[in-house]
C-alpha cells in the first residue's frame, strides 16, 4: 500500500547551500564537520539526524509515498541571523550551510525569490533514478494514482511571510498583494499557514522554537490583525486554506469565529486544517492546569512552564500541552469543518521529554511564552494567582524520565504517535455531530520530514513508513477494542490514516478548486 503526506520538506534544506553547488532535492544530504583539510566527521547525533536528509524524492519514491503535500518555505530571516552566529556555522564548517549564502538569507529581503526557486529546484531536478519523477498535481486528473515512477506533490506554502520582498520597505504591503497574486494565479495552492516562527503583520504566532535565544522569537501580538483579515478573505476567494499551525490559541479562536456560520450544527466557511500537529490533551478550559510555576513576567512576555499531562490510555506516555499543539475544541472545529489533521513525527509536538541537552531537564516539562497582549485572555486578570500544579500525579515525573534506556525510545515513541491518534479518536467520541467513524477518515500524518525537526526513533525518515505501520497495529487494535472503539477495524484505519485520507481529501479539494 502506497503511502501520503501531508507536510514534508524535501526542497528545503538545499537552501542553505552555495546556489552553484546545492544538492539536488533527490540527494541524500549527509551533513558533516570539517576538521581539517580534507577531513570530515558527524557533527553529533541530534544535529546530523535533524540535518540530514528525511525525505528527499528518492526516500519517498523508494518507500511508495505516492502523494505529498510538498511544502514550500523561505526559512526566516532571525532563524538566518542566529544560525550564523553558531561557531561552527560561522566558520564555514558544516558542509551543508554556505555562510555566504546564510548571510544572504539573513537580510529577510528574498523569501519570495526563494519559495520560486525551491518550487523550480524540485521541478527541474533530474531523477538519478531511471524512469523516477517528481510532478506537481494542479487537479485531480494530473494524479494518477497507478503511475508508480512519480512522487506526485501539492503545493503548501509555509508561512504569508513567504510572499514578501523586502518586508520593510514603503510599498511592502503592494509587492505583497502582486506576489500573493502572481504566484497563485500560476499555480494550485491547497493551503497556508498564516504565519510560521517569528513575529509578523498577520497574527500572532505560538512560540515553537528551541533551538536558539527565546526572546527573538517571543510572540508579542495578539490575534489576527486587520491586515490578516484581508488576506485570509483573499484566501477564501481563492479557495485556499488555512493551515491552523504555528498560529496563537487566540489567533485560531478569532479565526473559528470568522468561519462559523451556524449553529447548534456549525457549518464553516470552509474546511479548516492543521498539517503537521500534534495534541495538547486537553480541553481549552484547562490549558493552565499543569503550569509548573507562576508565569513569569519578561517584560513583553509570560513565559509558561508546563509539566507533561499524563495519557488516558498508557501509563508511560504524556502530553506536550503548549498552545502549539490542538485543545479538544481545535479537533472539533477542524472535525465539523471538514478538515484534517495530520499528525507530525517531531519527538517535541507528539510529547516526548527534552532529550537534546539544550536545556537541563529536572522535571519533564515544556516552554512556551505568551504575549502581554494576549495575557488577559490566557491567563486571566491576574497571573500571578494562577495555582501551580502541586506535585507529580498524572505528570511525567523526573525520576521517570531518568530511568529511560534509549534503546526503548523507538517503541515508546510508537507509543506517543498512537497517544496522538487515540485522544484525537476519544475527543470525536465524545461531540455527538462528529463520532470516531467520521474521525476516522479525517486524520492522516503529516511528518513535517527535513522541516528541521528531531523526528521519532521509530521513524528517522520515510525509509521507517512501512514498518512503522506494521509495528503499530497490534498495541492499536488493543487499545480501539479496550476503549469501545469497536467499529473500527485496525487495517482499515492504518490504511487510511497512512494513505487513504490524505490522498482522499486533496483530491476532493483539488476538484473543488479546479473542477476535474
Amino acid at each position: 500500500m502506497p503511502f501520503f503526506d501531508f507536510h514534508c520538506h524535501p526542497g528545503l534544506k538545499p537552501q542553505f547551500s552555495k546556489p552553484a553547488t546545492k544538492p539536488s532535492p533527490w540527494e541524500y544530504i549527509d551533513a558533516k564537520l570539517a576538521v581539517g583539510k580534507g577531513w570530515t566527521i558527524r557533527i553529533n547525533t541530534l544535529f546530523n539526524e535533524v540535518l540530514n536528509s528525511q525525505s528527499n524524492l528518492t526516500q519517498l519514491f523508494q518507500n511508495d509515498v505516492r502523494l505529498i503535500g510538498v511544502i514550500l518555505h523561505a526559512v526566516e530571516k532571525k532563524i538566518c541571523v542566529l544560525l550564523a552566529d553558531k561557531s561552527i556555522v560561522n566558520k564555514g564548517n558544516i558542509n551543508l550551510i554556505d555562510k555566504n549564502r546564510l548571510t544572504y538569507l539573513a537580510s529577510g529581503k528574498h523569501s519570495f525569490e526563494l519559495i520560486n526557486e525551491e518550487l523550480e529546484w524540485l521541478t527541474a531536478s533530474a531523477s538519478p533514478i531511471p524512469g523516477a519523477q517528481f510532478k506537481i498535481v494542479s487537479k485531480p486528473a494530473d494524479f494518477e494514482e497507478t503511475d508508480y515512477n512519480t512522487v506526485f506533490g501539492i503545493i503548501i506554502i509555509e508561512g504569508l511571510h513567504c510572499f514578501f520582498d523586502d518586508p520593510d520597505a514603503g510599498d511592502a504591503k503592494e509587492k505583497f498583494t502582486q506576489n500573493f497574486n502572481s504566484f497563485t494565479d500560476a499555480h494550485t495552492v491547497v493551503s497556508m499557514n498564516i504565519c510560521h516562527m517569528q513575529q509578523n503583520p498577520f497574527c500572532n504566532h505560538a512560540y515553537g522554537i528551541q533551538l536558539f535565544n527565546p526572546a527573538v522569537f517571543y510572540p508579542k501580538e495578539q490575534g489576527i490583525t486587520k491586515w490578516g483579515n484581508e488576506v485570509i478573505n483573499l484566501m477564501i476567494s481563492k479557495k485556499i486554506l488555512v493551515d491552523i499551525k504555528h498560529m496563537s490559541l487566540q489567533a485560531r479562536l478569532d479565526l473559528y469565529r470568522m468561519f462559523k456560520l451556524s449553529n447548534p450544527q456549525p457549518e464553516y466557511v470552509q474546511p479548516i486544517i492543521c498539517t503537521h500537529a500534534g495534541t495538547t490533551g486537553l480541553p481549552i478550559i484547562e490549558r493552565v492546569k499543569y503550569i509548573e510555576s507562576i508565569p513569569g513576567d519578561k517584560g513583553s512576555v509570560y513565559e509558561v512552564v508546563y509539566l507533561k499531562p499524563k495519557s488516558r490510555f498508557y501509563d508511560d506516555v504524556y502530553h506536550n500541552c503548549s498552545s502549539i499543539n490542538l485543545y479538544d475544541e481545535d479537533i472539533e472545529n477542524i472535525f465539523l469543518s471538514e478538515g484534517i489533521i495530520g499528525l507530525s513525527f517531531d519527538q517535541r509536538i507528539l510529547g516526548f521529554g527534552d532529550d537534546s541537552g539544550l536545556t537541563h531537564v529536572i522535571v519533564p516539562h515544556d516552554v512556551e511564552y505568551i504575549s502581554h497582549k494576549e495575557a488577559g485572555f490566557f491567563f486571566g486578570p491576574t497571573p500571578e494567582n494562577l495555582q501551580v500544579w502541586p506535585d507529580d500525579t498524572n505528570v511525567w515525573a523526573s525520576e521517570d524520565f531518568a530511568d529511560l534506556e534509549p534503546a526503548a525510545y523507538p517503541d515508546l515513541h510508537r507509543r506517543f504517535l498512537i497517544n496522538n491518534i487515540m485522544h484525537i479518536l476519544w475527543v470525536a467520541s465524545q461531540h455527538s455531530f462528529i463520532g470516531i467513524n467520521k474521525a476516522a477518515k479525517q486524520i492522516c500524518i503529516g511528518t513535517d520530514f527535513d522541516g528541521l525537526i528531531n523526528a521519532i526513533d521509530c521513524c528517522k525518515n520515510a525509509n521507517g513508513l512501512q514498518q512503522l505501520k506494521e509495528d503499530m497495529r497490534q498495541d492499536l487494535a488493543d487499545l480501539l477494542n479496550s476503549n469501545g472503539f469497536h467499529t473500527l477495524n485496525v487495517d482499515a484505519l492504518l490504511e487510511d490514516i497512512f494513505y487513504n485520507n490524505g490522498k482522499n481529501f486533496m483530491l476532493k479539494r483539488l476538484k473543488e478548486m479546479k473542477g476535474s
